[in-house]
């Protein structure tokens, strides 16, 4: 005698809230919450153009790509929103990385292969860019870094990166 139940008989169904019960059930994964970022147009150069802030305080290389490459007019996002999906930002600035216009078009085989492969590290380094990146500055001159991949995304999007460094007058050895 089995004590499988027959497969014509119907499943019993479970009242509302048994599945909670259930310590075998697992819950489905939340839907992950879409980060939404505030635009506003300004006026720039004759037309106007949306900037996008952040939400809190802190490093944030995506807003900063974004906001150069919306000035420059090489990516668009509609100036009247009044906000923008994080998800949306890393796109433009995916197809911004992938277009075939920009420069190296008519460079030797190695030169390409080094692009495309600096191309799929950045791909893969983008979400990063929302909460900061590591980068190493050299001291001889305000754009001088260490090359890294995380610098890279720069240099293919043909933006400059310069730091600051301020001395303390406190420091007698170092402010003279």
């Amino acid at each position: 005698m089995s004590s499988d139940p027959s497969p014509h008989l119907p499943s019993p169904v479970a009242p509302p809230g048994a599945a909670e019960a259930d310590p075998h059930h697992l819950p489905q994964p939340a839907e992950p919450h879409e980060v939404m970022h505030r635009t506003r147009a300004v006026d720039f150069l004759g037309r106007r153009t949306p900037i996008v802030y952040q939400n809190d305080n802190g490093p944030c290389p995506l807003l900063a790509i974004c906001n150069v490459l919306l000035l420059k007019n090489v990516i668009s996002l509609n100036p009247d929103a009044g906000e923008v999906s994080q998800q949306k930002l890393l796109s433009l600035v995916a197809e911004r990385l992938i277009d075939p216009n920009i420069a190296g078009q008519d460079k030797d085989e190695e030169y390409v292969c080094n692009r495309e492969q600096n191309i799929a590290d950045a791909i893969d380094l983008l979400p990063r860019l929302a909460t900061g990146i590591d980068v190493n500055v050299m001291f001889r001159k305000i754009d001088d870094f260490e090359f890294t991949r995380e610098r890279a995304i720069f240099d293919l999007l043909d933006i400059p990166l310069y730091h600051g460094w301020i001395v303390d007058p406190q420091v007698c050895c170092l402010s003279t």
